[in-house]
């Protein structure tokens, strides 16, 4: 086994041009047999990826930057952030990068909804290079083959946001996440973005109850009508039967909805 260590992003690419390749950075997420397998590795540690900032509206997060720092990093109340506080255990906080939480994108994770409500966007590098949009890299992740995910940037936009999962301990994988995000002018909820993840799609973006929210008071928000017409569809699961976790998932969104409406 080789190891590599590369000091710039294009000697990064250029490492990344070989097969079979595998990146290091957190090393949370690598098993043992794929270490054993592995021919070349390529420790990314080095690189000056350690960083979360933001730019004029734009938030930039460098793929070696842990999870726990971004929690340090945003606002205690962003949804991304009450995402990532039921994410694993604070020592594995401690360890667990974003490039690699985004391009594996496991749903114990709970990165999915919040980052498909923020509209994010990755940089990538290898045999696909430049910027992209997050969804793109969950429809199709084959074109992504050897390449690393270098950052990860969303808007900087006031939003009122919720995030819940459902699990059967407080430590075990979630089995669902809810995701809300509103932007709200005036009285009225300008734009909308619901996000269910854990479905058999994977995730669900609830285009009608997304509709159903634009230009409504939040207050007056029929959250039981819009419940009633939503249909995701799930697996069985360790948590759960599929209908059983359909109807979680809407429990979830009206507690969502009704927590948004009266907080405002």
């Amino acid at each position: 086994m080789e190891w590599y260590f590369p000091k710039s992003r294009e000697e990064l690419a250029e490492l990344l041009k070989e097969e079979g390749a595998l990146i290091h950075a957190g090393g949370t997420a690598i098993k043992e047999e794929r270490i054993k397998s592995a021919k070349r590795v390529i420790d990314i540690s080095s690189l000056p990826l350690n960083y979360v900032k933001k730019d004029g509206n734009i938030w930039h997060i460098g793929a070696t930057a842990t999870l726990n720092r971004v929690i340090d990093s945003l606002e205690s109340d962003h949804f991304l952030v009450k995402a990532l506080k039921c994410t694993a255990t604070t020592p594995l906080r401690n360890r667990i990068t974003m490039g690699g939480s985004v391009y594996l994108s496991p749903l114990w994770s709970n990165l999915m909804g919040p980052l498909l409500a923020l509209e994010a966007e990755i940089e990538v590098l290898g045999r696909r290079q430049g910027t992209c949009k997050y969804e793109e890299l969950l429809s199709d992740r084959g074109k992504f083959q050897g390449c690393a995910v270098t950052e990860v940037r969303f808007p900087d936009v006031k939003l009122i946001g919720w995030f819940d999962r459902f699990a059967r301990t407080s430590t075990d994988y979630s089995a669902l996440t809810v995701t809300i995000a509103l932007s709200v002018e005036g009285e009225s909820i300008r734009d909308a973005k619901v996000v269910v993840t854990g479905s058999k799609k994977v995730y669900d973006r609830l285009s009608g109850v997304e509709k159903a929210l634009q230009g409504s008071r939040l207050e007056d928000v029929d959250v039981e009508g819009i419940s009633r017409n939503v249909n995701v569809e799930f697996t069985d699961k360790p948590a759960g039967s599929g209908a059983y976790l359909a109807e979680v998932s809407k429990v979830l969104l009206c507690r969502g909805l009704n927590a948004l409406g009266s907080a405002r």
